[in-house]
C-alpha cells in the first residue's frame, strides 16, 4: 500500500473531506488529490510531519513494509539493490532530521505568538 492510499485511508476513518484535510496541511485540494491517487510520486518532508502528527502516526507507518524489514547499510550512499533498500545515511541522521523538524514547529509557534502580539496591540 503506498503513502497516498494510507492517507486516504486515514482521511475517510475520520470522515474528512480531501478539501478538510488539505486545508488541515496547508495544501491545496488538488495537491492531496494526487497524492492520494499515487499521480505524484514525491512527497515534501515538512508535508508528511505534519500528516504524522495530525493522524498520530510514527514516519514508519507510511514507509512501504517491504522497504522496511530489508535495510542494509553502504557506507553513506542510498539506494535499492535487488528488493533492498541500501541505508547510507549517517547513523544519527532521523534523530538529527527530527530535531530540525522539531525546531522548525517551535519558530512558527514563536513566529505566530508575535504575529499575534502584533495584532493585539492595533
Amino acid at each position: 500500500m503506498n503513502i497516498g492510499t494510507k492517507i486516504k485511508n486515514l482521511r475517510e476513518e475520520k470522515h474528512l473531506s480531501q478539501s478538510e484535510l488539505a486545508f488541515e496541511l496547508g495544501v491545496s485540494q488538488g495537491t492531496l488529490h494526487n497524492i492520494e491517487s499515487g499521480n505524484s510520486k514525491k512527497v515534501d518532508f515538512l508535508l508528511m510531519d505534519k500528516v504524522c502528527h495530525f493522524f498520530d502516526k510514527d514516519f514508519d507507518y507510511f514507509l512501504d513494509e517491504k522497504y522496511v524489514n530489508n535495510v542494509h547499510e553502504n557506507n553513506g550512499q542510498v539506494g535499492q539493490h535487488q528488493n533492498n533498500v541500501i541505508n547510507n545515511f549517517p547513523e544519527n541522521f532521523l534523530e538529527e532530521f527530527k530535531k530540525l523538524v522539531e525546531q522548525n514547529q517551535a519558530n512558527e509557534k514563536i513566529i505566530e505568538d508575535l504575529k499575534d502580539k502584533l495584532n493585539t496591540k492595533d
